[in-house]
């Protein structure tokens, strides 16, 4: 056989990097349909750490130092030197993508040490062509982790494959280091550890000591591991919380989210490799090889303890704030069991009785749970696939699960080909590479599927901002600014969080009542004095308020609803709006509440006496059958400051009181002398859904003021 030159290298390196560069060019397209950050406060915290390594090399957020939490952030740092803000988050999604698209090196390594080169390039794409690839436009450490983990796996069985103490070393270090890309991935260490145990029980000192044992050793030993991880499990649950709680009254919330994510795992591997993936975790001719042993016992450890974490993290996060499937992290299983399947198929006598099992429990799995059909599903993307049938295809849940169970049927009989031994080898190899190509096309369009969701979502919240959405350093050149809002509600945190990712001069993010939206610390300043001096001056030249809040100061730029001032220190209220939503309704804070009350104050005593306008409406509540209405109590008079700072009328000059009906309005107008407040109080809210309306507020009245001095009155 003539030996391979230089050229045969280089040509046939020409398909792979085809394939490769078709790959990623998909990845890039996806990641730059996305316009802006939507998954907050995640990806703004990352940004933010990431910023403050770039500028100062010490993590924080917002200015105020935090401890180490991954090393993501570091690896995320640089792009931030660039200083268009647009450019750099440009320079990030493709980072991420060609990181988490880097999983495909040690897969290839991984399956090489079991199957040929050619099979080996096949586990090699296929690592990368999941549903766990949509996160690879998102600025999150699953985009570094992917590729670690697969990295981890395979120094893990290079070192339980015998390699030596260079591989132990190697694989102890990188699962070590693991927690520190993502604490998730603890998982890499406990398999090692786990299989090494499983290792050694069925190796051959395992098996010297279990020489002279009879079957009631066998069964007492059995006995014994049970009782051992009961009182382990009695020790433990004190000591780590989550686990007491839910394995104490959620258990079987436990299972059902678990195996839900596991549903959505298969969806996004296309069904063949989770079946081929679990089969090949014992095939009777490869016991000798100490490769497939390691490969083995690794993956089974893997998904044991993926399975475990996920399954109580959805189950803890179902009894505290939300229900979802987690997906998002059983996604490293995916290379593993990708390999898995190109082993199966390269095996010459696979066992039926394991292909027979894994397909029973992916069947199971994939077809006795529901499907999710967000577009996209974030937690779980692997549901991509239900999504564009549903979406494009217009099947409903009932004709989801009969095309996945055609799916299941063909990908079972493409197991169990193996097994048929009069096919012919060329038709069988056709029909394997069939199922193989139906298999990436149904991965990379249910991914596709996500990501186009998750791209139209982001595009979205990015129109919805005002262009272009650096506004304000464009207006400041790198000065420092405050935020200064009020009664911000979560869909006013939304467009904070994301003014504050586009405009990297917002230093501090505050607010007058305590609703800034995190991540990072915030502050509620004080009111000092009635004159409306405010305390934590920060010292900046800019405040960004909303219309709720007026810092006296020169007018920079304003926008809808934001207004840039340059302002004069102390800083000091000219103006200021209490317990009024940015749409101006007054509203109960929760489903029991039966009043609700707002405020408005006029400090500057330079104004001098003026014109106070007060509109008490429902202008646009005006459902039918109409509400009973509500009453109302109007207070005015000078300001005085309550033990929580705030302005309060204390010796009213003025009180209104009447009813307001549905689709009505009252107007005052009063002389006052600045400084001043109003106070309203509210009693008799009605719930929007009760009467034919999409929002569920407990809606009051909507309320307006506005002070005009007497100097600027014609």
């Amino acid at each position: 056989m003539r030996e391979r030159t230089t050229l045969d290298r280089f040509l046939a390196a020409i398909p792979v990097a085809i394939v490769a560069l078709a790959l990623l060019s998909l990845y890039f397209w996806e990641a730059s349909a996305r316009k802006t950050p939507t998954i907050f406060s995640d990806e703004l915290e990352w940004s933010q750490i990431s910023r403050a390594i770039a500028t100062t090399g010490h993590a924080a957020r917002r200015g105020q130092p935090i401890s180490f939490k991954s090393l993501y952030a570091f690896m995320l740092a640089p792009v931030w030197w660039i200083h268009s803000t647009k450019t750099a988050y440009t320079v990030a999604k493709y980072v991420d993508t060609v990181v988490m698209c880097l999983a495909a090196i040690p897969a290839y390594l991984t399956a090489r040490l079991m199957v040929s080169h050619r099979a080996a390039l096949i586990a090699a794409f296929g690592s990368i062509c999941t549903s766990a690839l949509f996160f690879g436009g998102y600025l999150l450490p699953e985009t570094l982790a992917y590729p670690y983990f697969v990295l981890c796996a395979y120094a893990s069985i290079r070192a339980l494959a015998g390699g030596g103490r260079r591989w132990i070393v190697a694989a102890v270090v990188l699962d070590l280091v693991a927690k520190e890309v993502r604490n998730e991935l603890l998982i890499a260490l406990t398999a090692f550890i786990l299989a090494a145990v499983v290792l050694w029980i069925v190796g051959p000192q395992g098996q010297r000591l279990r020489a002279g044992w009879s079957r009631l050793d066998h069964a007492g030993a059995a006995v014994l591991l049970i009782g051992a991880l009961i009182v382990l499990n009695a020790l433990a649950s004190p000591h780590v919380s989550q686990w007491n709680y839910v394995t104490h009254g959620y258990v079987h919330r436990m299972w059902t989210l678990g195996l839900e994510s596991f549903s959505a795992l298969a969806l996004g591997l296309g069904v063949l490799p989770l079946i081929a993936g679990l089969a090949s975790l014992w095939l009777p001719e490869r016991t000798r090889d100490p490769s497939w042993r390691a490969f083995a016992s690794f993956t089974a450890s893997a998904i044991l303890i993926a399975g475990l974490y996920t399954a109580l993290k959805a189950a803890y996060l179902s009894t505290q704030a939300f229900t979802r499937v987690e997906e998002r992290n059983l996604i490293y299983l995916g290379p593993l069991l990708i390999i898995g399947a190109v082993v199966y198929f390269s095996s010459r006598r696979p066992w039926l009785p394991a292909a027979l099992a894994a397909a029973a429990v992916t069947w199971w799995i994939t077809i006795h749970y529901g499907y999710q059909l967000a577009y996209p599903y974030f937690d779980s993307p692997g549901y991509g696939i239900a999504t564009l049938a549903n979406r494009w295809l217009r099947w409903d849940q009932g004709q989801i699960r009969l095309g996945l169970v055609v799916v299941c049927a063909v990908m079972t009989a493409a197991v169990l080909m193996p097994f048929a031994r009069r096919v012919p080898r060329l038709a069988s190899a056709g029909a394997l590479a069939f199922v193989a190509l139906a298999t990436a096309t149904l991965m990379l369009a249910g991914e596709i599927t996500s990501a186009q969701g998750a791209a139209v979502g982001s595009r979205q919240y990015y129109d919805n901002l005002v262009q272009p959405p650096w506004w304000v350093d464009n207006a400041v050149h790198g000065q420092g600014v405050t935020f200064m809002g009020q009664a911000l509600t979560q869909g006013d945190d939304l467009g904070v969080n994301l003014y504050e990712f586009w405009n990297r001069s917002l230093k501090n993010i505050w607010s007058l009542d305590g609703s800034a939206p995190p991540p990072g610390p915030v502050t509620t300043p004080d009111l000092l004095r009635t004159n409306g001096v405010l305390s934590n001056d920060p010292g900046l030249p800019y405040v960004l308020e909303t219309s709720a809040v007026d810092i006296v100061g020169k007018v920079v730029a304003s926008q809808p609803g934001l207004t840039l001032v340059r302002v004069t220190h102390p800083w000091r209220l000219r103006q200021a709006t209490y317990g009024v939503a940015s749409d101006g309704w007054v509203s109960g804070a929760n489903g029991d509440a039966t009043t609700a009350d707002a405020a408005y104050a006029y400090f500057d005593r330079a104004a001098g006496r003026g014109s106070l306008v007060i509109d008490i409406n429902r202008n646009t509540f005006c459902p039918q059958p109409s509400s009973p209405g509500t009453n109302v109590t109007v207070r005015v008079g000078p300001v005085a400051l309550n033990e929580q700072r705030a302005p309060i009328v204390t010796h009213p000059t003025h009180i209104y009181r009447f009813h307001l009906a549905d689709c009505s309005h009252r107007t005052f107008t009063v002389s006052a002398l600045p400084p001043v407040a109003v106070q309203v109080h509210i009693d008799g809210l009605a719930l929007g859904t009760a009467y034919g309306v999409s929002d569920s507020r407990l809606f009051g009245a909507g309320v307006g003021f506005a002070f005009t001095p007497q100097r600027h009155q014609r």
